[in-house]
Formats: C-alpha cells, sequence, structure tokens
C-alpha cells in the first residue's frame, strides 16, 4: 500500500474517533439557547400549570405557530408570577423580542436577580429560549417570585412569554420551612452556691490550690467557720485577698507560730470533713 495512503487513512480514521468523542461529551444548554424539550434530570412544566400563582395582568394562550401554552405579563404592567419549587436547580424559558421588556426580576428566597427577554436583532416570535437559569441551591423548599422592573413602552401585547418552567426537583404547595427563633432550650450558668457551715468540733480541712497542691490542716470547727467566712466576703467583691490559716502543733522548728497564707485567687476548691 502507497505510504500517502496509509498516512491518510490513519488520519481520517483518528479524525473520526475524536468526532466520535466529541459528541459523548457532557452537554449543558447556554443561556440563550433554545431549548425544546428538558435535558436530561430536569423537568418541564408549561407556563400554563395550575401550581404557578399569576397575578391579573396575564395573557393566558396558545402560540399557533409553536403549537404550544404560554403566558404573557401585559404590556406596561409589573404582572408578577408566584411558585414554589422543591429541589436544587432552576431554568426560566421564554421568548425573546426587541418589544420586550429590558429587565425583568425574580426572586429566589428573597436574593434578587435580574434578566431581560429584549433582543433588538429578533423581530419573529420564538418559544422556550433558555433566559435565566439558577443551580446549586440548597436542596429544599423554595419560593420564586418573578416581575417586571421596566415595562415594555411597545403596544405589541406582552413585555415578555413565558412558555416553560425547567426545574431539577419539582413544582410544588409546599412552603419553605421558617426555623423559629427562641425555640431552643437555654442553659442557667450554674450559681456558685454557698459552702455548707459544718456543725462538729473539729475538722480537716483540704483546700486545692489551682497548681493542683493540696493544703490539709487540723482545725477547730471555729477556725473552719473563719475561713469559710473569709472566703465568702472575698467572692461577693470584699475583703483581704490572703487568709492566715494557724498550723498549731504542726509546726516544726523552734517557731512560736507557723501560719500559712492562701491566696484567694488560688484557691480552686475546699474540702470539710468533721470528726
Amino acid at each position: 500500500m502507497n505510504k500517502f495512503l496509509r498516512l491518510g487513512l490513519v488520519f481520517t480514521f483518528s479524525f473520526l474517533l475524536y468526532i466520535g468523542f466529541s459528541q459523548s461529551s457532557t452537554y449543558a444548554a447556554a443561556l440563550g439557547e433554545q431549548l425544546k424539550s428538558p435535558e436530561e434530570g430536569w423537568t418541564r412544566y408549561s407556563a400554563n400549570n395550575k401550581l404557578f400563582n399569576y397575578g391579573n395582568l396575564w395573557d393566558h394562550m396558545t402560540d399557533e405557530k409553536a403549537k404550544i401554552a404560554y403566558s404573557g405579563a401585559k404590556t406596561g404592567s409589573a404582572g408578577d408570577l408566584n411558585f414554589n419549587f422543591k429541589g436544587t436547580d432552576l431554568r426560566l424559558l421564554t421568548s425573546v423580542n426587541y418589544s420586550y421588556s429590558k429587565k425583568v426580576a425574580i426572586s429566589i428566597d428573597g436574593n434578587v436577580e435580574y434578566f431581560s427577554p429584549y433582543n433588538q436583532s429578533v423581530k419573529d416570535y420564538n418559544y422556550n429560549i433558555l433566559i435565566y437559569e439558577k443551580t446549586n441551591l440548597k436542596m429544599g423548599v423554595h419560593e420564586v417570585k418573578i416581575w417586571t422592573v421596566e415595562p415594555s413602552t411597545n403596544t405589541l401585547g406582552n413585555d415578555y412569554r413565558l412558555y416553560s418552567i425547567d426545574v431539577i426537583g419539582e413544582v410544588t404547595t409546599e412552603v419553605p420551612s421558617v426555623e423559629q427563633p427562641g425555640t431552643e432550650e437555654t442553659t442557667e450558668p450554674e450559681q456558685p452556691t454557698d459552702p455548707e457551715q459544718p456543725s462538729g468540733n473539729r475538722a480537716i480541712l483540704v483546700v486545692t490550690m489551682t497548681t493542683g497542691l493540696e493544703k490539709e490542716f487540723d482545725l477547730s470547727m471555729k477556725e473552719v467557720n473563719s475561713f469559710i467566712d473569709w472566703y465568702e466576703t472575698k467572692q461577693a467583691g470584699s475583703g483581704k485577698a490572703s487568709y492566715a490559716i494557724d498550723k498549731h502543733d504542726n509546726n516544726k522548728g523552734p517557731f512560736k507560730s507557723r501560719k500559712d497564707y492562701i491566696l484567694f485567687d488560688r484557691v480552686l476548691t475546699f474540702e470539710v470533713s468533721e470528726y
């Protein structure tokens, strides 16, 4: 076989493979494109579906050329349309024309965006042009409202014509769930309780410091109560910053007295064991 002929066959085969792979790639419609039928995964609702709530300033007719129904916002009005859908994605399909409004608003859950069905170069009516798309919404029920911002001044009948609405999900009569404020249980911060006053003759007082060190004292109940009174007074915001505890017979060495000074802001907790 001729060398150049073999190269030609290889090139032709490669080109055919390229076309085949290109045609099998994932396809997604672009704004301004006509979608005569919904893409895979989308559900189409005709504009005359009873789940759509139109205001009074709308015409509901059939496009004789396309043989499909449409709803047209009457010229010079701000005719509004309301509906809810449960899902994640939304598309509006209208016609475009030189006589239509240059600014139409759409609100989804209160977030307002705009689209325009106006196209100066289009003199004839068409249908199912992808004019607006919103994707990747949080799964759930969404509230949609559409209205004209800049009414057309033409005398041809409508500010724009809505033919279809495509959704990934479904148009529904359900309403968005609203979390009611104040439904969560609130927990009051735990208030410190006053230490119970011991009633015996003597007790072991164990004071745990913020460093983890424990100090143990064998005291009379009078001394223990005096320590507790100091702690409560200081906790209330007054009194001395330290308290001296007499060690008594625990003294070691030739001392007349030996006292341990406890700093209030170093006390983590204390325990009283009567005996």
